[in-house]
């Protein structure tokens, strides 16, 4: 005898459940779609109280700067002067928690934690709903609750884990049954949102909006007229601020050229310190003022750089595609490879056995037959043409913004969700003797080389354990904690003892502190790396001559 059991307002029920198929009694209550909510939230939740580690106690580089901004919205001060330099959607949100409970940090991971869960459970639905089969909508939920990058994210105060849930969200309901103009309503809304969270998210609005407009166009038109709507808020505050028209922020330029110039791969090892301020300076030193200038600065430089050297620059496209397909996590500001010793659970969930990085090492093959197995329905007729196609075209969409700008693994995260709806399909494919499996085996195959096949880029020589202790010092810096400042800066001089950056702020912190003989002795070690540096002997100078006759010298911050 058949039993039915009906959802309301989670994404897509199961179907009814045979004797034969029948689970446990109080799994048998319990949507699927929740029972991947929960095995998500749980593994967040331990993933959470489990962490410890510099790079978890202190939120670095871009996190510390949302951190801070984030503080200034709860205090009533407003953004900076200015345009927006990032998309502003998640510092108001850390603004809006802090205002609420205080300065933690646990607001923001928790509610990144239930995202993260959420996004899960969404996935499961969209697997459903272009499968038909509950099963494979569990291990799509089941693979995105269980992916380690995922859970790491969702504890780091970036924009990466509300961005992936909104773009997740927006999908959902693009091929939510029945559609409806509420539908439309809020997938608009979440790719409106998504876009102030993540720009490039903004590149969903076609294939979702098409989706909609299935029956009614009307839908599509609503969608559209809402993510524009609210993307525009963003571009008349930058030009009530400036008299500047910027879309949604004025760092596009900057990563647009990133990823789109003569030595894209030096380019993405540069770190955060003086190349980087030599690099954002840039287009000051040639009359460029203005934020929104600088942006079409940089804009022009990489169109320019591709308009002269063409194949060069499809060279390049094709270079980046061989990057995304990696297995393991290229780094931008931490390397995951350092950090993730933080956490029993995220130590569990990213192993490299053999040096094949999981989850990507199995999940980009999967994907690869589920890509086949999905052509194929759609063709067939088992799955809807319009929801095949627009599973395919948010992939290909979240997978534009690495290819276009260049690859690092927060900003390929929002691509896993859809990434874990096609391996789920295509581990059925590969499972099943419904279908030839000789072409999805054959692209697995394929691709599962190019994943695993080693690459060696600039970013590898970077010492990310080293940066990871310069940031942290840069943090405690900024929150007035000299002494643990110069603890941090010592762990990363010891590791790298040529680095400027740590070196030099690491004398400033110990001037501040009165520390002078230490501080003399921090410069003197620079100087024999860095022996034309001016500043070091400027420095150097006015600490000796301070031992010598007092009063102390009169550092600067870092």
């Amino acid at each position: 005898m058949e039993r039915r059991l009906l959802m309301s307002g989670l994404p897509l029920g199961r179907p009814p459940l045979t004797g034969s198929a029948r689970r446990s009694p109080l799994l048998s209550r319990l949507p699927l779609p929740v029972f991947v909510l929960a095995v998500a939230l749980a593994v967040r939740g331990a993933y959470l109280l489990t962490a410890h580690g510099p790079a978890f106690d202190a939120p670095l580089v871009d996190a510390d700067y949302y951190d801070s901004l984030g503080e200034r919205l709860a205090r009533g001060e407003g953004f900076p002067e200015g345009p927006f330099w990032q998309p502003p959607l998640y510092p108001a949100v850390l603004g809006g928690l802090y205002w609420l409970g205080g300065h933690s940090l646990w607001w923001p991971r928790l509610l990144q934690a239930c995202l993260g869960a959420f996004t899960a459970a969404l996935a499961c639905g969209v697997a459903r709903r272009i499968s038909g089969r509950p099963g494979v909508g569990v291990l799509a939920g089941m693979l995105v609750a269980l992916h380690g990058p995922l859970i790491f994210y969702d504890g780091e105060l970036l924009a990466t884990s509300l961005g992936t849930f909104l773009a997740t969200a927006a999908l959902w309901l693009a091929l939510r049954e029945p559609r409806s103009f509420w539908t439309a309503l809020g997938c608009g809304a979440c790719m409106g949102l998504g876009a102030l969270t993540v720009a490039p998210l903004l590149l969903l609005l076609p294939p979702l909006a098409w989706a909609l407009a299935q029956g009614r166009p009307v839908r599509a038109v609503l969608c559209g007229a809402v993510c524009a709507a609210l993307v525009l808020c963003a571009t008349a505050f930058n030009h009530a601020r400036t008299g500047e028209w910027l879309l949604i922020s004025a760092n596009g330029g900057i990563n647009l050229w990133l990823g789109n110039n003569a030595d894209v791969d030096g380019a993405m090892a540069i770190r955060p310190g003086a190349a980087w301020e030599t690099l954002v300076n840039e287009p000051a030193r040639y009359g460029f003022h203005t934020p929104a200038s600088q942006d079409a600065y940089f804009t022009r430089r990489a169109l320019s750089w591709c308009g002269s050297q063409p194949l060069t620059c499809a060279s390049n496209l094709l270079w980046k595609l061989r990057l995304l397909l990696m297995a393991r996590e290229l780094p931008r500001n931490e390397a995951l490879a350092v950090v993730r010793s933080q956490s029993p659970v995220l130590w569990a969930l990213t192993v490299s056995p053999g040096g094949v990085a999981l989850p990507y090492a199995l999940l980009w093959p999967l994907a690869a037959a589920g890509s086949v197995a999905l052509w194929r329905q759609g063709r067939s007729g088992t799955v809807e043409a319009r929801a095949a196609l627009t599973v395919a075209g948010t992939a290909l969409l979240l997978a534009a913004p690495s290819l276009l700008f260049f690859v690092s693994g927060r900003y390929r995260a929002p691509l896993a969700p859809v990434l874990c709806v096609l391996a789920a399909l295509g581990l059925h494919a590969l499972t099943s003797r419904a279908a030839p499996r000789g072409v999805p085996a054959a692209m697995a195959l394929a691709v599962l080389g190019l994943s695993v096949w080693p690459m060696r880029l600039a970013v590898d020589a970077v010492d990310f354990e080293a940066e990871l202790h310069y940031a942290v010092g840069g943090r405690r810096a900024r929150l007035g904690d000299d002494v643990g400042a110069v603890e941090a800066w010592r762990q990363a001089v010891s590791r790298k003892p040529d680095s400027l950056e740590a070196g030099f702020n690491l004398g400033l912190a110990l001037e501040r502190l009165g520390r002078l003989d230490e501080a003399a002795h921090t410069y003197e070690a620079l100087l024999r790396w860095h022996p034309d540096e001016a500043r070091v002997h400027s420095r150097l100078a006015q600490v000796r001559n301070a031992v010598r006759h007092g009063p102390p010298a009169s550092p600067v911050n870092p």
